[in-house]
Protein backbone atom coordinates (compact mmCIF):
# COMPACT_ATOMS: atom_id res chain seq x y z
CA UNK A 1 0.00 0.00 0.00
CA UNK A 2 1.71 3.11 -1.02
CA UNK A 3 1.96 5.53 1.78
CA UNK A 4 1.18 8.92 1.49
CA UNK A 5 3.10 11.65 2.92
CA UNK A 6 1.55 14.63 4.32
CA UNK A 7 2.42 18.25 4.62
CA UNK A 8 3.38 18.49 7.93
CA UNK A 9 5.73 15.08 7.19
CA UNK A 10 7.59 17.02 3.87
CA UNK A 11 8.33 20.26 6.29
CA UNK A 12 9.34 17.87 8.40
CA UNK A 13 11.90 16.19 6.10
CA UNK A 14 12.78 20.36 4.85
CA UNK A 15 13.60 21.73 8.30
CA UNK A 16 15.87 18.27 9.14
CA UNK A 17 17.50 18.55 5.29
CA UNK A 18 18.51 22.39 6.64
CA UNK A 19 19.70 21.61 10.00
CA UNK A 20 21.77 18.70 8.39
CA UNK A 21 23.16 21.28 6.07
CA UNK A 22 24.32 23.88 9.10
CA UNK A 23 25.56 21.18 10.77
CA UNK A 24 28.32 20.19 8.48
CA UNK A 25 29.14 24.21 7.59
CA UNK A 26 32.17 25.11 8.69
CA UNK A 27 31.97 28.09 10.95
CA UNK A 28 34.80 29.38 12.39
CA UNK A 29 35.42 32.27 15.09
CA UNK A 30 38.28 34.68 15.59
CA UNK A 31 39.33 36.83 18.57
CA UNK A 32 35.50 36.92 19.31
CA UNK A 33 34.24 38.09 16.11
CA UNK A 34 31.15 36.78 14.84
CA UNK A 35 30.95 33.12 12.43
CA UNK A 36 32.05 33.39 8.98
CA UNK A 37 29.14 31.91 6.41
CA UNK A 38 30.25 31.19 3.36
CA UNK A 39 27.81 32.44 0.98
CA UNK A 40 24.83 30.20 -0.54
CA UNK A 41 23.56 28.91 3.05
CA UNK A 42 20.72 30.17 4.41
CA UNK A 43 20.50 31.72 7.54
CA UNK A 44 16.78 31.47 7.25
CA UNK A 45 14.14 31.51 4.45
CA UNK A 46 14.47 35.38 3.81
CA UNK A 47 18.11 35.50 2.10
CA UNK A 48 21.36 34.20 1.37
CA UNK A 49 24.10 35.78 4.07
CA UNK A 50 27.85 36.03 3.67
CA UNK A 51 29.38 37.91 6.45
CA UNK A 52 32.95 38.70 6.59
CA UNK A 53 34.41 38.58 9.99
CA UNK A 54 31.07 39.69 11.57
CA UNK A 55 32.25 43.46 11.42
CA UNK A 56 28.70 45.30 10.29
CA UNK A 57 27.33 46.83 7.03
CA UNK A 58 28.13 49.31 5.08
CA UNK A 59 25.33 51.31 2.84
CA UNK A 60 26.50 53.55 -0.09
CA UNK A 61 24.22 56.33 -1.40
CA UNK A 62 22.83 56.30 -4.75
CA UNK A 63 19.58 57.70 -6.62
CA UNK A 64 16.28 56.18 -4.92
CA UNK A 65 16.02 52.50 -3.21
CA UNK A 66 18.02 50.92 -5.61
CA UNK A 67 19.44 47.53 -4.59
CA UNK A 68 20.14 46.37 -1.23
CA UNK A 69 22.11 46.67 2.07
CA UNK A 70 25.48 45.38 1.33
CA UNK A 71 27.59 43.72 4.42
CA UNK A 72 30.67 44.74 4.19
CA UNK A 73 33.38 44.49 7.18
CA UNK A 74 33.43 47.54 9.84
CA UNK A 75 32.39 48.43 13.09
CA UNK A 76 31.39 51.60 11.23
CA UNK A 77 29.28 53.99 12.23
CA UNK A 78 29.51 53.64 16.44
CA UNK A 79 29.40 50.06 16.31
CA UNK A 80 31.73 48.01 18.51
CA UNK A 81 33.66 45.40 16.34
CA UNK A 82 30.68 42.64 14.71
CA UNK A 83 27.94 44.89 15.49
CA UNK A 84 25.72 46.48 12.74
CA UNK A 85 26.77 50.05 11.47
CA UNK A 86 25.95 51.73 8.05
CA UNK A 87 27.52 55.00 6.83
CA UNK A 88 25.09 57.61 5.80
CA UNK A 89 23.98 57.62 2.39
CA UNK A 90 25.39 59.67 -1.11
CA UNK A 91 22.00 61.21 -3.27
CA UNK A 92 19.37 59.54 -0.90
CA UNK A 93 18.71 55.84 -0.62
CA UNK A 94 21.10 53.04 -0.96
CA UNK A 95 23.26 52.38 -3.93
CA UNK A 96 22.99 48.56 -4.25
CA UNK A 97 24.36 45.28 -4.78
CA UNK A 98 24.72 42.53 -3.22
CA UNK A 99 28.07 43.17 -1.05
CA UNK A 100 26.66 40.47 1.22
CA UNK A 101 24.66 38.60 -0.94
CA UNK A 102 21.54 40.27 0.13
CA UNK A 103 19.18 41.80 -2.64
CA UNK A 104 16.77 44.55 -1.35
CA UNK A 105 13.06 43.68 -2.88
CA UNK A 106 13.23 40.16 -2.57
CA UNK A 107 9.95 39.14 -1.55
CA UNK A 108 10.04 36.78 1.86
CA UNK A 109 10.66 32.61 1.29
CA UNK A 110 8.41 31.38 3.67
CA UNK A 111 7.50 32.02 7.34
CA UNK A 112 9.97 34.49 9.72
CA UNK A 113 12.81 32.14 11.20
CA UNK A 114 12.46 30.91 13.99
CA UNK A 115 14.54 30.09 17.39
CA UNK A 116 18.70 29.73 16.29
CA UNK A 117 19.97 26.87 14.72
CA UNK A 118 23.18 24.85 15.17
CA UNK A 119 25.83 26.82 17.38
CA UNK A 120 25.42 29.73 18.60
CA UNK A 121 25.78 32.73 17.35
CA UNK A 122 29.13 35.11 18.18
CA UNK A 123 28.36 37.94 20.09
CA UNK A 124 28.93 39.89 17.07
CA UNK A 125 26.24 38.33 15.05
CA UNK A 126 22.83 39.91 14.30
CA UNK A 127 19.87 38.24 16.59
CA UNK A 128 17.80 35.80 14.12
CA UNK A 129 14.50 36.96 13.03
CA UNK A 130 15.60 40.45 12.02
CA UNK A 131 14.16 40.66 8.80
CA UNK A 132 17.24 42.26 6.44
CA UNK A 133 15.49 43.00 3.25
CA UNK A 134 12.66 44.62 1.47
CA UNK A 135 13.45 47.66 3.40
CA UNK A 136 11.47 46.62 6.31
CA UNK A 137 13.00 45.40 9.91
CA UNK A 138 11.17 42.46 11.42
CA UNK A 139 8.24 43.40 13.74
CA UNK A 140 9.94 41.57 16.82
CA UNK A 141 13.35 43.73 16.21
CA UNK A 142 13.64 45.93 18.82
CA UNK A 143 16.33 49.02 17.84
CA UNK A 144 18.83 49.96 19.64
CA UNK A 145 19.00 53.85 20.96
CA UNK A 146 22.03 54.43 18.38
CA UNK A 147 21.10 52.52 15.47
CA UNK A 148 17.86 54.91 14.49
CA UNK A 149 20.16 57.73 12.70
CA UNK A 150 18.63 61.20 11.95
CA UNK A 151 17.13 61.25 7.69
CA UNK A 152 17.22 57.72 7.47
CA UNK A 153 14.97 55.08 8.22
CA UNK A 154 15.74 51.94 10.81
CA UNK A 155 16.26 49.56 7.85
CA UNK A 156 14.18 50.64 4.98
CA UNK A 157 17.14 51.38 2.30
CA UNK A 158 16.82 55.07 2.50
CA UNK A 159 20.01 57.05 2.60
CA UNK A 160 18.45 59.94 4.27
CA UNK A 161 17.33 62.60 2.64
CA UNK A 162 17.73 64.61 -1.19
CA UNK A 163 21.54 64.66 -0.84
CA UNK A 164 21.88 61.79 1.80
CA UNK A 165 22.06 63.92 4.71
CA UNK A 166 21.96 63.22 7.96
CA UNK A 167 23.00 60.03 9.93
CA UNK A 168 22.60 56.41 8.15
CA UNK A 169 22.12 53.14 10.84
CA UNK A 170 25.04 54.05 12.86
CA UNK A 171 26.52 56.15 10.44
CA UNK A 172 28.38 58.88 10.41
CA UNK A 173 27.23 62.48 9.04
CA UNK A 174 25.97 62.53 5.71
CA UNK A 175 27.29 65.48 3.27
CA UNK A 176 23.65 67.18 2.85
CA UNK A 177 23.35 70.66 3.39
CA UNK A 178 24.76 72.97 6.64
CA UNK A 179 26.63 69.63 7.10
CA UNK A 180 29.21 69.42 4.25
CA UNK A 181 32.76 68.99 5.06
CA UNK A 182 33.84 70.89 2.01
CA UNK A 183 32.47 73.81 3.07
CA UNK A 184 33.67 74.06 6.62
CA UNK A 185 37.20 73.97 4.94
CA UNK A 186 36.30 76.31 2.19
CA UNK A 187 39.09 79.07 2.88
CA UNK A 188 38.43 80.57 -0.73
CA UNK A 189 34.43 81.17 0.05
CA UNK A 190 35.63 82.52 3.05
CA UNK A 191 38.21 84.74 1.86
CA UNK A 192 34.75 86.20 -0.41
CA UNK A 193 32.87 86.40 2.32
CA UNK A 194 35.38 88.24 4.69
CA UNK A 195 38.07 89.03 3.33
CA UNK A 196 40.84 86.97 5.52
CA UNK A 197 43.13 85.19 3.30
CA UNK A 198 43.66 81.65 3.51
CA UNK A 199 47.14 81.70 4.82
CA UNK A 200 46.08 83.80 7.88
CA UNK A 201 45.19 80.48 9.27
CA UNK A 202 48.77 79.02 8.68
CA UNK A 203 50.21 78.02 11.79
CA UNK A 204 53.72 80.02 11.43
CA UNK A 205 55.57 81.29 14.90
CA UNK A 206 58.06 84.28 15.13
CA UNK A 207 61.14 84.10 14.05
CA UNK A 208 62.47 83.56 17.42
CA UNK A 209 60.07 80.98 18.41
CA UNK A 210 60.17 78.99 14.95
CA UNK A 211 62.68 76.25 15.69
CA UNK A 212 61.98 75.55 19.66
CA UNK A 213 60.31 71.94 18.58
CA UNK A 214 63.68 71.48 16.54
CA UNK A 215 66.15 71.67 18.73
CA UNK A 216 69.21 70.93 16.32
CA UNK A 217 67.71 73.05 13.86
CA UNK A 218 66.99 75.83 16.24
CA UNK A 219 70.60 75.14 17.30
CA UNK A 220 72.63 75.62 14.04
CA UNK A 221 70.20 78.87 13.23
CA UNK A 222 71.48 80.19 17.10
CA UNK A 223 75.19 79.46 15.92
CA UNK A 224 74.90 81.02 12.53
CA UNK A 225 73.22 84.40 13.91
CA UNK A 226 75.89 84.62 16.13
CA UNK A 227 78.73 84.02 13.91
CA UNK A 228 77.03 86.31 11.06
CA UNK A 229 76.53 89.29 13.85
CA UNK A 230 80.39 88.99 14.81
CA UNK A 231 81.34 89.08 11.09
CA UNK A 232 79.18 91.87 10.05
CA UNK A 233 81.02 95.10 9.03
CA UNK A 234 78.95 98.13 10.75
CA UNK A 235 76.10 99.61 8.76
CA UNK A 236 76.72 101.98 6.25
CA UNK A 237 74.36 104.20 4.03
CA UNK A 238 74.15 106.70 1.39
CA UNK A 239 71.36 109.01 0.02
CA UNK A 240 71.47 109.25 -3.56
CA UNK A 241 69.26 108.97 -7.25
CA UNK A 242 70.04 105.65 -8.44
CA UNK A 243 69.09 107.08 -11.88
CA UNK A 244 72.24 109.45 -11.93
CA UNK A 245 74.09 107.24 -9.18
CA UNK A 246 77.43 105.56 -11.01
CA UNK A 247 77.54 102.17 -10.18
CA UNK A 248 81.14 101.07 -10.03
CA UNK A 249 83.61 99.32 -7.70
CA UNK A 250 85.50 103.07 -8.33
CA UNK A 251 82.13 105.03 -6.55
CA UNK A 252 81.74 102.14 -3.41
CA UNK A 253 85.26 100.44 -3.12
CA UNK A 254 85.13 96.98 -4.18
CA UNK A 255 82.91 94.54 -5.51
CA UNK A 256 79.93 92.87 -3.96
CA UNK A 257 78.84 89.30 -2.96
CA UNK A 258 75.47 89.68 -2.14
CA UNK A 259 73.16 91.85 -4.15
CA UNK A 260 69.61 92.83 -2.83
CA UNK A 261 67.37 94.87 -4.90
CA UNK A 262 63.60 96.28 -4.23
CA UNK A 263 62.99 98.32 -7.14
CA UNK A 264 59.51 100.42 -7.40
CA UNK A 265 57.73 98.39 -9.97
CA UNK A 266 54.65 100.30 -11.41
CA UNK A 267 52.74 97.69 -10.30
CA UNK A 268 52.93 99.22 -7.03
CA UNK A 269 51.17 101.86 -7.73
CA UNK A 270 48.59 100.76 -9.01
CA UNK A 271 47.92 98.60 -5.55
CA UNK A 272 47.47 102.33 -3.31
CA UNK A 273 45.97 104.87 -6.21
CA UNK A 274 45.70 108.33 -4.42
CA UNK A 275 49.40 108.43 -3.35
CA UNK A 276 51.68 110.60 -5.05
CA UNK A 277 55.00 109.68 -2.83
CA UNK A 278 56.18 106.35 -4.78
CA UNK A 279 58.88 106.97 -7.65
CA UNK A 280 58.30 104.70 -9.99
CA UNK A 281 60.21 102.93 -12.03
CA UNK A 282 59.61 100.95 -15.52
CA UNK A 283 61.47 98.01 -16.06
CA UNK A 284 63.48 99.36 -19.02
CA UNK A 285 64.73 102.04 -16.15
CA UNK A 286 65.12 99.09 -13.88
CA UNK A 287 67.10 97.27 -16.13
CA UNK A 288 69.53 99.95 -17.74
CA UNK A 289 71.05 99.86 -13.95
CA UNK A 290 74.89 98.94 -14.14
CA UNK A 291 74.71 95.87 -11.88
CA UNK A 292 76.75 93.85 -13.45
CA UNK A 293 79.62 96.52 -12.65
CA UNK A 294 79.51 95.74 -9.01
CA UNK A 295 78.85 92.04 -9.07
CA UNK A 296 81.47 89.79 -8.42
CA UNK A 297 82.34 85.97 -9.30
CA UNK A 298 80.82 84.46 -8.18
CA UNK A 299 77.49 86.59 -6.57
CA UNK A 300 73.69 86.40 -5.71
CA UNK A 301 71.28 88.31 -6.68
CA UNK A 302 67.81 88.58 -4.83
CA UNK A 303 65.13 90.73 -6.90
CA UNK A 304 62.08 91.41 -5.76
CA UNK A 305 59.47 91.56 -8.60
CA UNK A 306 55.90 91.85 -7.32
CA UNK A 307 53.23 89.51 -8.66
CA UNK A 308 52.46 91.02 -12.30
CA UNK A 309 54.78 92.57 -15.11
CA UNK A 310 58.00 91.79 -13.12
CA UNK A 311 57.70 88.11 -13.15
CA UNK A 312 58.71 88.65 -16.88
CA UNK A 313 60.84 91.82 -16.86
CA UNK A 314 62.80 90.10 -13.59
CA UNK A 315 64.39 87.30 -15.79
CA UNK A 316 65.15 90.05 -18.41
CA UNK A 317 66.77 91.57 -15.74
CA UNK A 318 68.71 88.75 -14.32
CA UNK A 319 69.75 87.73 -17.73
CA UNK A 320 71.39 91.64 -18.96
CA UNK A 321 73.08 91.27 -15.48
CA UNK A 322 74.68 88.88 -16.42
CA UNK A 323 72.81 86.45 -13.42
CA UNK A 324 71.00 82.80 -14.31
CA UNK A 325 67.67 82.51 -12.33
CA UNK A 326 68.12 79.73 -9.91
CA UNK A 327 65.29 80.01 -7.25
CA UNK A 328 62.06 82.06 -7.14
CA UNK A 329 61.21 82.86 -3.23
CA UNK A 330 57.90 83.49 -2.47
CA UNK A 331 56.32 85.58 0.16
CA UNK A 332 52.68 84.85 1.57
CA UNK A 333 51.00 87.93 3.19
CA UNK A 334 48.76 87.58 5.58
CA UNK A 335 45.99 90.45 6.24
CA UNK A 336 45.02 89.56 9.48
CA UNK A 337 45.15 92.97 11.30
CA UNK A 338 41.57 94.57 10.62
CA UNK A 339 42.38 98.44 10.93
CA UNK A 340 45.13 98.48 8.08
CA UNK A 341 43.53 99.43 5.19
CA UNK A 342 43.73 96.63 2.04
CA UNK A 343 45.26 96.79 -0.97
CA UNK A 344 43.33 97.84 -3.98
CA UNK A 345 42.98 94.95 -6.57
CA UNK A 346 45.40 95.36 -9.48
CA UNK A 347 43.06 96.14 -12.34
CA UNK A 348 45.55 94.34 -15.05
CA UNK A 349 44.84 90.65 -12.90
CA UNK A 350 41.96 88.01 -12.98
CA UNK A 351 42.79 86.76 -9.79
CA UNK A 352 43.18 88.43 -6.13
CA UNK A 353 47.29 88.62 -5.34
CA UNK A 354 48.40 87.61 -2.06
CA UNK A 355 51.75 86.97 -2.89
CA UNK A 356 55.01 88.72 -4.20
CA UNK A 357 58.30 86.88 -5.62
CA UNK A 358 61.81 87.24 -5.28
CA UNK A 359 63.79 86.03 -8.08
CA UNK A 360 67.40 84.55 -6.83
CA UNK A 361 69.67 84.69 -9.36
CA UNK A 362 73.86 83.23 -9.59
CA UNK A 363 76.79 84.52 -11.46
CA UNK A 364 79.54 82.08 -11.54
CA UNK A 365 79.66 78.16 -11.02
CA UNK A 366 78.82 77.21 -6.84
CA UNK A 367 78.45 73.81 -5.74
CA UNK A 368 76.53 72.93 -3.58
CA UNK A 369 78.75 69.87 -2.12
CA UNK A 370 81.83 71.53 -3.01
CA UNK A 371 81.82 75.01 -1.65
CA UNK A 372 80.83 75.00 1.77
CA UNK A 373 82.90 78.23 2.41
CA UNK A 374 80.74 80.22 -0.05
CA UNK A 375 77.02 78.92 0.19
CA UNK A 376 75.29 76.78 2.89
CA UNK A 377 72.24 75.01 1.60
CA UNK A 378 68.97 73.80 2.60
CA UNK A 379 68.50 75.98 5.97
CA UNK A 380 65.76 78.15 4.57
CA UNK A 381 62.72 77.36 2.28
CA UNK A 382 61.60 79.65 -0.83
CA UNK A 383 58.20 80.37 1.21
CA UNK A 384 57.81 82.25 4.36
CA UNK A 385 54.83 84.31 5.39
CA UNK A 386 54.42 86.91 7.14
CA UNK A 387 52.21 90.05 7.41
CA UNK A 388 51.73 92.85 4.30
CA UNK A 389 52.88 96.14 5.08
CA UNK A 390 50.18 99.34 5.13
CA UNK A 391 48.49 100.78 2.31
CA UNK A 392 51.07 102.53 0.13
CA UNK A 393 54.08 100.79 1.52
CA UNK A 394 56.70 98.52 -0.14
CA UNK A 395 58.25 97.36 2.88
CA UNK A 396 59.74 94.01 2.90
CA UNK A 397 59.64 91.77 5.65
CA UNK A 398 62.64 91.17 7.61
CA UNK A 399 63.16 87.29 7.29
CA UNK A 400 64.38 87.77 3.98
CA UNK A 401 67.57 89.13 5.41
CA UNK A 402 67.78 86.14 7.00
CA UNK A 403 67.26 83.41 4.02
CA UNK A 404 69.92 85.54 2.53
CA UNK A 405 72.95 85.67 5.20
CA UNK A 406 72.23 82.45 6.04
CA UNK A 407 72.67 80.80 2.83
CA UNK A 408 75.58 83.54 1.18
CA UNK A 409 78.97 83.72 3.10
CA UNK A 410 79.80 86.99 0.99
CA UNK A 411 80.36 89.68 3.51
CA UNK A 412 79.64 92.50 1.05
CA UNK A 413 76.56 92.94 0.92
CA UNK A 414 74.80 95.76 -0.73
CA UNK A 415 71.41 96.79 -1.00
CA UNK A 416 69.44 99.28 -3.87
CA UNK A 417 66.35 101.44 -3.61
CA UNK A 418 66.59 101.22 0.37
CA UNK A 419 65.42 103.18 2.66
CA UNK A 420 65.62 104.11 6.79
CA UNK A 421 64.01 100.70 7.62
CA UNK A 422 66.73 98.83 5.64
CA UNK A 423 69.72 100.26 7.06
CA UNK A 424 71.63 96.88 9.01
CA UNK A 425 74.74 95.90 10.25
CA UNK A 426 76.32 93.78 7.42
CA UNK A 427 75.16 95.87 4.92
CA UNK A 428 75.32 99.11 2.32
CA UNK A 429 72.45 100.61 1.62
CA UNK A 430 71.97 103.31 -1.27
CA UNK A 431 68.48 104.63 -2.39
CA UNK A 432 66.64 108.13 -2.29
CA UNK A 433 64.34 107.37 0.09
CA UNK A 434 67.07 107.38 2.84
CA UNK A 435 67.41 110.50 4.95
CA UNK A 436 71.17 110.59 5.70
CA UNK A 437 74.80 108.98 4.92
CA UNK A 438 77.33 107.41 6.42
CA UNK A 439 79.15 105.77 3.34
CA UNK A 440 83.17 106.10 2.68
CA UNK A 441 83.96 103.69 0.04
CA UNK A 442 87.72 103.61 1.46
CA UNK A 443 86.73 102.60 5.05
CA UNK A 444 84.31 100.19 3.44
CA UNK A 445 87.23 98.40 1.39
CA UNK A 446 89.56 98.53 4.08
CA UNK A 447 87.32 95.52 5.92
CA UNK A 448 87.93 93.41 3.02
CA UNK A 449 91.90 93.92 2.73
CA UNK A 450 93.76 91.34 1.38
CA UNK A 451 90.81 89.50 -0.50
CA UNK A 452 93.16 89.55 -3.78
CA UNK A 453 95.20 86.79 -2.24
CA UNK A 454 92.56 84.11 -1.24
CA UNK A 455 91.65 83.15 -4.54
CA UNK A 456 91.87 79.51 -6.02
CA UNK A 457 92.83 78.76 -9.73
CA UNK A 458 89.34 79.26 -10.95
CA UNK A 459 88.94 82.97 -9.20
CA UNK A 460 87.18 81.57 -6.77
CA UNK A 461 88.11 83.00 -2.76
CA UNK A 462 89.15 80.12 -0.72
CA UNK A 463 87.71 79.65 2.81
CA UNK A 464 90.22 81.88 4.42
CA UNK A 465 89.12 84.79 2.55
CA UNK A 466 88.56 88.13 4.85
CA UNK A 467 85.64 88.65 2.47
CA UNK A 468 84.06 85.13 3.84
CA UNK A 469 81.83 84.97 7.19
CA UNK A 470 83.60 81.48 7.74
CA UNK A 471 82.13 78.79 9.88
CA UNK A 472 82.91 76.72 12.60
CA UNK A 473 83.16 72.70 13.56
CA UNK A 474 79.66 72.97 15.15
CA UNK A 475 78.18 74.92 12.12
CA UNK A 476 79.71 72.42 10.12
CA UNK A 477 78.22 69.07 11.84
CA UNK A 478 74.38 70.72 12.01
CA UNK A 479 74.04 72.29 9.19
CA UNK A 480 72.81 70.17 5.94
CA UNK A 481 74.92 69.02 3.31
CA UNK A 482 74.63 67.49 -0.25
CA UNK A 483 76.05 64.31 -1.37
CA UNK A 484 79.78 64.39 -3.35
CA UNK A 485 79.51 65.02 -7.27
CA UNK A 486 79.18 61.28 -9.19
CA UNK A 487 82.63 61.85 -10.01
CA UNK A 488 83.60 62.01 -6.72
CA UNK A 489 81.57 59.45 -4.73
CA UNK A 490 82.78 56.47 -8.22
CA UNK A 491 86.31 57.47 -7.61
CA UNK A 492 85.96 56.67 -3.68
CA UNK A 493 86.59 52.42 -2.87
CA UNK A 494 83.84 50.92 -1.69
CA UNK A 495 83.44 49.22 1.51
CA UNK A 496 83.89 45.52 -0.47
CA UNK A 497 87.02 46.42 -2.24
CA UNK A 498 88.19 48.22 1.34
CA UNK A 499 87.66 44.67 2.76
Amino acid sequence: MEHTVSQEEHLDNGEAKRRRMLSEQEVSVEDGRAPSFQSGLAMSPHEAVQMKGGKGHEMKGGKGQKGGMGMKGGGKGGYPPGMMGMKGGGKGGMKGGMKGGMMDGMPPIGPPMGPPMGPPLGPGMMPPGMGMFGGMPHPDMVPHPGMVGKGSGMMQGYGGGKKGGGRGIGGGPGRGPGVSRTKQNDYCQHFVDTGERPHNFIREPPLAERFDEYPAKKELIQRKDELIEKRATPPVYLQCDLKTFELSPKTLGTKFDVIYIDPPWEEYERRAPGLDKLDTWTWQEIMNLRVEDIADTPCFLFLWCGCAEGLDAGRHCLRKWGFRRCEDITWLKTNKDKDRRPDQPDERSFLHHTKEHCLMGIKGTVRRSADGHLIHANIDTDVFISEQPPYGSTEKPEEMYHIIEHFAQGRRRIELFGEDHNIRRGWVTLGKGLSSSNFNSETYAAYFEGGDGHLDANGNPLDTAPQLVGTTSEIENLRPKSPPPRSQANSQPSKESDA
